[in-house]
Parts: C-alpha cells; sequence; structure tokens
C-alpha cells in the first residue's frame, strides 16, 4: 500500500523555527511483525477521543501507528502526524505543531489559531483551544491527531490544556498518543467514561507465534521451538531486541549456543550486538554511522556538513536499505532519524573509540544549524563542543531582552541550564547578555548570581564611558549611558525585594539621570521600583508609592507599552489597596481593563493580575462568589501567560484565592490554596517570595491555622520568629507581628498583644497605610473586650469604623466572628451621629447573612458564628465531643458513641481546649457554659 505523502514549504516552516520532518509519518517499507490483533484493536481509536500507546522504548510503537496509518484511506479521516522532541516542552511551540498540522491538512481552515497563538498580545490558550474545538465541530472531517514521544513533553502547561482539549474534543476528532510512560492527563476519569482506548506493553510485546513469524518470514532465519522460546522470554517480546538479535544470529555457527552465552540485561545484550554489528559494517558506514549519531535528525546536507565531505545522501540510502535501525521521515527519503537506543549505543562506542572527534562534530552540526536559522540547536550543539564564546554568540542572536513577555518556564530553565556551562570570564565580558540574563531570570535564580551579572555589565560599561566621549561618538556614548542606567535600574529593582531596601531610591535617581529623555520604557520600569522602596523600606510612605506608581504608569503609556501599563497598574493596585484606597484601586484596575480591550486589541492574559486585585476588592465589599470567580479566571490566566513574571503572578492569586476561601469558610479550599502557594515559593528566590507573602499571606496562614484548630503549628511559628534572626523589610517585620498578635488573643493573652500592637500602629499610622490601620484597630478593640474594657475598645473599633466607612470595608470585620459583631452592635447603641450608623447597620446584616449561610451549610468557618462567640470555632464534630464529654464520657465512650478512633478524640479534645483556653474539662465544662456551646443543661 502507497505511503501518506504529505506537501509542506519545509522553507516555510523552517523560518517560523519548525522542523518540516516533524510531520512526516514514518514510512515503513514493510512490517517487522504482521501484527493484525494490534491492527484491529487500534481501529477502535476512531471510536474514542483519546488512545494511549504506553510502553518503554523498542516496543514497536511509531513502526505500529505507522503501519495503521497507511491502512487507512487516503484523507479519511485526514491524519496530522507530530514526532514530538525536547523543544516542544514550550506551550507555545507545541501548539503551533499542532495547528500547523491541521493547517496542513485544511489550508487556511486554521491560520486564525496560529495568528491568536503568535500574536504579541496572545489571548489564553483556552480562548484559542475553545476556537479550535468550535473549528472542529463545524467540520464533518474526521481528525486522527497523532502524537509520537508525547513522554518527552514535561510542562504541566501542555498537559493541562491537552487535557482541556481532550475533554471537550466532538465526537469525530481523535488523539493517538505514543509514549514510553503515562502521561499526567486524567486518565483514570477517562477510563470511567469509556472515553480512552490503551494499548499496555503487555499488548505491544511479542508472542512466541510473532517471534516466530519475524524470525522465519521477515528474517528468514530458522530456530527451534525451544530457542524460539528462549528468545521471547530473555527480550521478554522486545521488538526491537529481536532485531538485534536476528542481526546477528546468521553470523553465529550455534544460534542456540550463542543465547545461552549472552546474559544479563536488556541493555547488555543491546550494547553487546550493537558492537558485534558495527565491527561487520565496511569502514566507510561504520565512520558514516559513528560520526553521524550525535545527530537527532539527519539529512544529505547536514551530514555532508558534520563529515565534511559528499555523498551523504546515498550513505543514508545504503544504511536504510540494511536496515540498520534508520527511519525515514518523509516520502522523499530526504529526512531521516535512527532508533534511539541504535544511536546511544553507536555514541557509547563513539566514545569510547575517538572521543576527541566529538566536540568537533558537534561544532560542524552547530553552525550548519545557525547557517539554517535553527538557533536553539546550533547552542546545543555548540555547548556539546565546549565552543563557549560560539555559545554565547548564539545566545546573543535570540530575542532575549524581548523575553520580558513571552518566555515560558522552559525557556528559562534551558536558559538557566546554558549559562551554569559557560565560564563565568565569558557571560561577564558582555553587557548586554549579563543584563538580559538577569531581567530574565530574576525571579527563579539567587540573588549573589543576579548581582554578580549586574557588577560585571556596570563595570565594563563603566569602564568603556570613561575611553568613549560624546564628541568622539554621540550615539555610541548615549547607547552606552542607556545601557548602564538600565543595569543599575535593574539593580534598584532587585534591591527593592531586599531588606536594606533605602538604597534603591538613590539608584533610581542615578540610574534616570542616565537615561535619555525619550527612553520611556526603561524610564518606566526604573520608575516602577521606588513604590516598593517607599512602601516597605525605613521610608514608611505609602503615598510616596502610589504616587511613583502612577508615574512609571504613565511614562508606560506615552511609550505605548499597553503590556507594561498594565503590568505596572496591578503594582500600583497593591499599593492602594494596602493604603486604604479602594474605590480609586477599581477605578484604577478597570481603566488599565479597558485600555486592554481597546478596539483592534486582542485581550492580554496579563490582564489577569488586574482581576487578581478586583477581586480581592470585591472580597473586601462582601461579594464572595464574584471574588472567587473572577480569581479563579485570572488564575487560569496567568497560568496561561508565556511571562517572566507569570510565578509571581500566580503567588498573587493563589494568596488572593487563600483570602477569599478564608472568608467563605472553606477551610479544605484555603488549604489547598496556601499549598499552592508554598509550592511556588520553592521555584522562587526567597527574597521575592518573603516580600510577596508579607502582603497577604503571612498573616491569612496564621488565620487559617488558627481557623483549622492548629494552635500548636502557629504558636510554633511565632516562637520561631522570635528566635531566629528575621529576614525581610520593615514591613515584613510590622507584618509578622501583627499575626503574633493574633495567636496571642487565641491564646487569651490580651495584654501582650497590646504591646505588640502599640509600635506597628504607629508605623502604619505614619505609613498612611490606612488598610493596615483599620486592621490593627478592631485587633485593639478585640484585646480591650478580652480585658472587659469596653470604653477603649469601642475607641479603637471607632477609629476603624471611621477610616473603613468611605471605602466600604465588609469582611476585614465580619471575618473576626461574633466577638467583634457584639462590639459593633454596642458601638451602633452608643453612636448619636447619623454619619456611620447606615455603615454599622450595614456590618451588622452583614454578620447576619454570615450566620444563615452557617445553618444551611456545614459549620467549617474562620472566626466565629453568631452563636459561638470563639475567635477560632468549634467545628460540628468538637461539639459533639464536648458536649459527651459534658456529661462525664470517657474518651473511649466518646469514640465508641462517634464512630471514631480514641486518638482522633483525644486530638479533638486537644483543640477544645486549645480553642476554649482551657487546661482540663472542668474548666472545658465550665467556660462552654458561659459561651452557650452546650445544648443541653448539664
Amino acid at each position: 500500500m502507497q505511503a501518506r505523502e504529505t506537501t509542506i514549504n519545509t522553507s516555510i516552516l523552517f523560518q517560523n523555527q519548525l522542523l518540516a520532518t516533524k510531520f512526516f509519518v514514518p514510512i515503513v517499507s514493510h512490517p517487522l511483525i504482521s501484527r493484525p490483533r494490534l491492527t484491529a484493536l487500534l481501529q477502535e481509536s476512531l471510536k474514542r477521543p483519546l488512545t494511549l500507546i504506553s510502553a518503554p522504548a523498542g516496543f514497536g510503537k511509531t513502526t505500529l501507528l505507522a503501519s495503521l496509518a497507511q491502512l487507512w484511506p487516503a484523507n479519511h479521516p485526514q491524519l496530522c502526524w507530530i514526532s514530538l522532541d525536547e523543544e516542544d516542552n514550550d506551550p507555545q511551540i507545541f501548539w503551533t505543531y499542532v495547528f500547523t498540522a491541521l493547517q496542513i491538512q485544511q489550508p487556511k481552515r486554521f491560520t486564525p489559531l496560529l495568528k491568536y497563538l503568535h500574536s504579541p498580545q496572545a489571548p489564553p490558550l483556552k480562548f484559542i483551544l475553545t476556537v479550535l474545538i468550535n473549528l472542529v465541530a463545524e467540520s464533518t472531517e474526521h481528525f486522527v491527531l497523532i502524537l509520537d514521544d508525547y513522554h518527552l513533553i514535561r510542562e504541566q502547561q501542555v498537559h493541562t490544556s491537552l487535557s482541556y482539549l481532550i475533554e471537550h474534543l466532538p465526537a469525530h476528532f481523535h488523539i493517538i498518543l505514543s509514549t514510553r510512560a503515562d502521561p499526567p492527563l486524567p486518565i483514570l476519569q477517562l477510563r470511567a467514561r469509556r472515553q480512552i482506548l490503551e494499548v499496555r506493553p503487555d499488548q505491544l510485546r511479542c508472542t512466541t507465534q510473532e517471534t516466530r513469524i519475524f524470525f522465519q518470514e521477515v528474517m528468514d532465519i530458522q530456530l527451534p521451538n525451544e530457542a524460539i522460546e528462549q528468545v521471547t522470554n530473555r527480550t521478554e517480546g522486545w521488538l526491537v531486541g529481536l532485531k538485534l538479535l536476528a542481526l546477528f544470529l546468521p553470523e553465529c555457527a550455534n544460534p542456540a549456543t550463542v543465547l545461552e552465552e549472552v546474559t544479563g540485561s536488556q541493555r547488555y545484550i543491546l550494547d553487546y550486538l550493537i558492537e558485534e554489528v558495527l565491527r561487520r559494517q565496511s569502514p566507510d558506514m561504520q565512520t558514516f554511522l559513528l560520526s553521524t549519531c550525535i545527530l537527532q535528525h539527519l539529512n544529505a546536507s547536514l551530514c555532508d556538513a558534520v563529515l565534511q565531505q559528499t555523498g551523504s545522501q546515498q550513505m543514508l540510502e545504503r544504511i536504510e536499505q540494511a536496515n540498520l535501525f534508520i527511519t525515514s521521515l518523509d516520502s522523499r527519503r530526504q529526512w531521516y532519524r535512527y532508533h534511539a537506543l541504535f544511536a546511544e549505543a553507536l555514541r557509547c562506542q563513539m566514545e569510547q573509540t575517538h572521543a576527541d572527534l566529538i566536540p568537533i562534530l558537534h561544532q560542524r552540526a552547530s553552525i550548519w544549524y545557525a547557517e539554517h536559522n535553527q538557533i536553539t540547536q546550533g547552542i546545543l550543539h555548540a555547548f556539546h563542543a565546549h565552543q563557549w564564546q560560539w555559545a554565547a554568540d548564539l545566545i546573543e542572536r535570540l530575542p532575549l531582552l524581548s523575553f520580558t513577555w513571552g518566555a515560558g518556564e522552559h525557556d528559562l530553565v534551558l536558559l538557566r541550564q546554558w549559562l551554569e556551562q559557560l565560564p563565568t570570564e565569558i557571560v561577564h565580558s558582555r553587557p548586554c547578555l549579563c543584563l538580559a540574563c538577569a531581567r530574565m531570570l530574576w525571579h527563579i535564580a539567587s540573588y549573589p548570581v543576579l548581582q554578580g551579572w549586574l557588577d560585571a555589565a556596570e563595570t565594563m560599561l563603566t569602564a568603556s564611558l570613561s575611553r568613549t566621549s560624546p564628541e568622539q561618538d554621540s550615539q555610541l556614548h548615549q547607547d552606552q549611558r542607556n545601557l548602564l542606567g538600565e543595569v543599575i535600574g535593574t539593580r534598584a529593582f532587585l534591591q527593592s525585594f531586599q531588606e536594606d531596601s533605602q538604597t534603591v531610591l538613590p539608584l533610581c535617581q542615578q540610574a534616570l539621570a542616565l537615561l535619555s529623555a525619550d527612553n520611556f520604557i526603561v524610564r518606566a520600569h526604573v520608575t516602577s521600583s521606588q513604590p516598593m522602596a517607599y512602601y516597605a523600606s525605613t521610608a514608611n510612605d505609602a503615598v510616596a508609592a502610589i504616587e511613583s506608581g502612577l508615574q512609571a504608569i504613565s511614562l508606560a503609556q506615552t511609550a505605548r507599552h499597553t503590556t507594561l501599563a498594565i503590568s505596572l497598574t496591578a503594582s500600583t493596585v497593591i499599593y492602594m489597596i494596602g493604603a486604604g484606597r479602594l474605590h480609586e484601586a477599581q477605578r484604577l484596575t478597570q481603566q488599565a481593563m479597558q485600555l486592554a480591550a481597546q478596539p483592534g486589541e486582542l485581550v492580554l492574559p496579563i490582564g489577569g493580575w488586574l482581576s487578581l486585585f478586583q477581586g480581592e476588592i470585591l472580597r473586601e465589599w462582601n461579594k464572595l462568589d464574584a471574588a472567587r470567580t473572577l480569581v479563579e479566571e485570572a488564575i487560569l490566566q496567568c497560568q496561561q501567560t508565556e511571562s517572566l513574571a507569570s510565578l509571581a503572578f500566580l503567588l498573587w492569586g493563589y494568596s488572593i484565592l487563600l483570602r477569599v476561601f478564608l472568608s467563605r469558610g472553606e477551610l479544605d479550599a484555603a488549604c489547598s490554596a496556601l499549598q499552592q502557594v508554598e509550592r511556588i515559593g520553592l521555584s522562587m528566590n526567597q527574597p521575592l517570595y518573603i516580600c510577596t507573602c508579607s502582603f497577604l499571606t503571612t498573616i491569612d496562614q496564621v488565620r487559617l491555622w488558627l481557623a483549622c484548630g492548629d494552635l500548636g503549628r502557629a504558636t510554633h511559628w511565632a516562637k520561631d520568629l522570635d528566635i531566629r534572626e528575621r529576614h525581610g523589610s520593615p514591613f515584613a517585620y510590622e507584618r509578622e507581628e501583627v499575626a503574633c498578635v493574633r495567636i496571642l488573643l487565641t491564646q487569651a493573652q490580651p495584654d501582650r498583644a497590646l504591646q505588640r500592637l502599640e509600635p506597628v500602629l504607629q508605623r502604619a499610622t505614619t505609613g498612611q497605610r490606612w488598610g493596615h490601620v483599620i486592621e490593627i484597630r478592631f485587633l485593639q478593640a478585640l484585646a480591650h473586650q478580652m480585658l472587659h474594657e469596653e470604653i477603649q475598645a469601642l475607641d479603637a473599633l471607632s477609629e476603624a469604623v471611621r477610616l473603613a466607612e468611605p471605602e466600604g470595608y465588609i469582611r476585614s470585620f465580619v471575618d473576626e466572628g461574633a466577638s467583634m459583631a457584639a462590639l459593633l452592635f454596642r458601638l451602633r447603641e452608643e453612636q448619636h451621629t447619623d454619619r456611620v450608623i447606615p455603615y454599622l447597620d450595614t456590618l451588622l446584616a452583614a454578620f447576619a447573612q454570615k450566620s444563615q449561610v452557617q445553618k444551611d451549610q456545614p459549620k467549617q468557618v474562620l472566626g466565629c458564628t453568631m452563636d459561638q462567640p470563639l475567635l477560632v470555632p468549634l467545628s460540628e464534630r468538637e461539639l459533639q465531643v464536648l458536649q459527651l464529654l459534658a456529661h462525664g464520657a470517657s474518651n473511649q465512650k466518646i469514640a465508641q458513641e462517634l464512630l471514631i478512633t480514641v486518638d482522633t478524640v483525644k486530638r479533638h479534645v486537644s483543640h477544645i481546649f486549645s480553642k476554649l483556653c482551657v487546661q482540663n474539662r472542668v474548666q472545658a465544662v465550665i467556660q462552654s457554659k458561659n459561651l452557650g456551646l452546650l445544648t443541653e443543661e448539664i
């Protein structure tokens, strides 16, 4: 049967950094084994959304699929084949190949998808996939997308987006994955819904009968039945093992004897037989095989360049005819690849016999790839050749600075690996490269490494400026000044997250003095470093922070850099919320969203960052459902944003989602959000992580621990703070103190709480961070209430209400529970002015609404319910334990009554004692009666 042929404009594909050969169905001139059982099984793939062929290397997955493709009639179904490799971990590259494969089958139909994907302001990937689903749904043709070697994909965003596509596939679109390991896709769910066809190693293994057919009909080798069984058992039906063995057996006088002598693992058999096969090839073929084994893909031009000779096309055809583990990737016999295990064995042999030639071969390959605009492959081969200067040259050819928006995590990890291999003296000799590396890796590289790059760049540029003057070359002189200004501005940005951030403002002034007046983008970046310095350092000036943020936004808008303007808007909104200027923050985010949605503009994924803070404002205004929806959608948007700052965005996103879940009383969900925050923190440098957490998570994690009854963990955290050296800005220290105060109040230590609140109140007031002053004031009120100091409690609460009323604060009060409700009720009785009475009524109504919600839902809430006046409420199970405990039941009796273990009872009792602030059962019963927590008279 004729193989499918695909016509592709390879020049266009290469210009777009795509490998044309990856779309070709491998040519199968004859099947290694006739396996009708597998062919029949795979015909079922047209009845399921997903077919998963999962088995170790060498089980014939690709050969099986290629054979299947040849059996299907032309264009029915529409077959799209992609041979994946390591570079496809970039989500944009992965989906570019998918959309291009579809485009090949139906030209122009899928063009919009590629335009969306490669737009400078690309929409979320979910949006693009939705468009794909709708396009396919409108079509009547059947599509089969085959993704070969999917095990090379490790990027979670690719898995997530592919899962979304699989979940929503139209009935006439099917995906077949060939992989060495199960991918992280929803396989269990698909299996339960019978939406997946699975082909596993047990199905792919050659049976004894298939092994006999292989040797007799394909390799023309006759073996006794006992030997056939022995071969099958030793290779475990491994197709490549059979092929290797079959090549060697004709040379043996007694094949059965050889089988007895060859022992060990499959890898040993492979290495042994490959060496024997190589020795029997002609010298020129051995040279060709060993010299080209460093290449992932082979064509005549590339092989000629590596070998520095001609005639490679004829040699490739000879190798194919000899069936030496090479696969033709197109019907024209232009591109080939070695079987992965065969190539590995060749490389091992090459290292043993001609190790000195390997760097030379890699260098030649690197030059060829660079000349053909395949820069990534050129860089990889340059590193293998240890050609550091050439590798640096190629890295500088990449649009490094443009990666500020558009670099995925895979790109950054790959770049970091490259840079770690480069000798320090080479990196430090290139100021542009140093600056680009610092700007791209600022959130994942260590600070000493980042500072080392900037130090080197600054030293070189300063020396260069001292040797030039404006009179000699005014443009060169100004370019160097601009570059030096950007280096110093980047240093200021990094320094703004450090403890000694008071050095940031002088650095910013120094950078701005170097920059030309029309360098608006860099000026915006530099100016954006000032707000954090004003806000978090000893400068302690929220007003100045906000003003600097607005200036940076204005500069970005002047430069018409929409993405940067939106990013800076989100940063400024953070400070506005802390300053208690909620309405202004809301207006600013809405303006920025309108900027992103201007006619002709695609909605930017980075707009999701704005939505995060809109969600926080809505949460404070007690619009919890809308807040949750907005924040979750924003997180999804941020996950699909190919941006350097994506980790920082997600950190903010899960921090705000944690706060939303706390307000909703959904503690399990809140715990999951906190785990995400901690997971992301492991990938970030610590100064940035600590700084970001200080705004929300430092306090909210303590609130969550207390809400879950885990006072021990909270107490341990506070004690650890007091004994270790603290890191972070003065602002971070302040928020840690407020978190500790919440623990002290839970421990019924209001005196100590008031002592620690006084200095942080003074600092927050001086800094005009009224949002934080509100929190500190009502914590003071709660502490005074514990001390039965009603006048002081109402005075502190009155000040909090005065500040909160104009901005509509609600949840900050409601989340504190019944004690706060009682105080607000007393304040309502004491008020004689009409201005705040409607606001107090609104707050009390919100408490009543919360109480009703708690009656309708399981009692798992933060703070106190209206009928359970505790800072940390008892759960429904703890109330049951308390009731039995009050009746004098032993731990064993309680366990039997509630059908739980005695250890679980002990844990509940411990939590009850902590929440009631008592030491024993008698005190617990007395305290429970006083608080009205017991449902029966005891």
